[in-house]
């Protein structure tokens, strides 16, 4: 009668992992965009007056700089230092997203050779044990992932104030945190070629509105130019989220990519998006045609 409790158990138990297991490989379908994101995103240093309200006395003592004077006034080798530390906390919170996504990959692996295996029916008692040892494991660096995801840009740990005070006059306190912007990527469906034009449109990735007061720089290059046209490459910038770029030559590959324009307080952001599109033979009847190669 024990034996026959335990086995009921025990096939309870391979139940549950397998059943666990179907759920975890569904789950890894959803990291890799997620991982992407981040990786695509583009990171900034902010400069913020500290919450902390001063009292009657120091505020009557205290010089307020208003945002538009702030980074003028920063000392620039402090600035730098700030700029290289936000730059390895933004590339080691990358890092580590990549190693537990690794691990992930790992774990499901395993725990998809468990659901064959149980399919199969050569699951004994050992191999469940095991295999719910790295379900919980590979639970643990998923929970790690998603917190990951949601991660605070909190400020960063400065050795020393932005601007120095070297008058009477204390200033007003400043720190230094990370801002994140999602990536820019080209509208797909929206883009079209003529024989000699070609109408291009961007968004940025998970925003349903257009952020106003943005910048952006876009380049075009010409595939196989002839020796009179030399390596064809022009660059414009632009505040609207589409552009149409004229004076193109009929039944010719370009490359076009597309960015937000690069600010000084950018930490990081090495991904841009690009497209190869093939402009119309001219013989041809001008209609919306795409071949779009994805950037990497």
């Amino acid at each position: 009668m024990q034996q026959l409790s335990q086995l009921h158990h025990a096939g309870i138990g391979q139940i549950y992992i397998a059943v666990k297991c179907n759920r975890m490989l569904l789950l890894l379908e959803l990291l890799l965009p997620l991982l992407r994101l981040m990786q695509r995103s583009s990171y900034y240093l902010e400069i913020q007056h500290d919450d902390l309200l001063p009292t009657a006395d120091e505020q009557q003592h205290t010089l307020h700089l208003s945002d538009s004077t702030v980074w003028s006034l920063v000392d620039q080798r402090r600035l730098q230092h700030a700029m290289t530390l936000a730059n390895t906390q933004v590339k080691l919170h990358l890092t580590f997203l990549g190693l537990l996504y690794e691990e992930i990959i790992r774990g499901c692996q395993e725990l998809e050779a468990f659901v064959i295996k149980y399919d199969q029916g050569l699951v004994d008692s050992d191999i469940t044990a095991s295999t719910q040892k790295r379900l919980q494991q590979t639970h643990q660096y998923l929970k790690d992932f998603e917190s990951r995801l949601a991660w605070k840009l909190s400020p960063l740990d400065l050795q020393n104030q932005l601007i120095p005070n070297t008058g009477s006059i204390p200033i007003q306190q400043l720190s230094a945190s990370l801002a994140i912007k999602m990536p820019v990527i080209f509208n797909r469906s929206e883009t079209c070629t003529t024989s000699n034009t070609v109408h291009l449109c961007w968004e940025v990735a998970g925003e349903q509105s257009q952020e106003l007061n943005q910048e952006f720089e876009i380049h075009v290059k010409s595939f196989h130019p002839t020796i009179t046209e030399h390596c064809q490459f022009t660059k414009s910038t632009c505040q609207s989220y589409n552009i149409e770029v004229n004076n193109l030559i009929s039944d010719r590959y370009y490359k076009f990519s597309v960015k937000r324009v690069d600010s000084v307080n950018l930490v990081y952001g090495l991904w841009v998006d690009t497209i190869t599109l093939k402009t119309l033979d001219i013989s041809k009847s001008e209609q919306p045609v795409e071949s779009p190669t994805v950037g990497n």
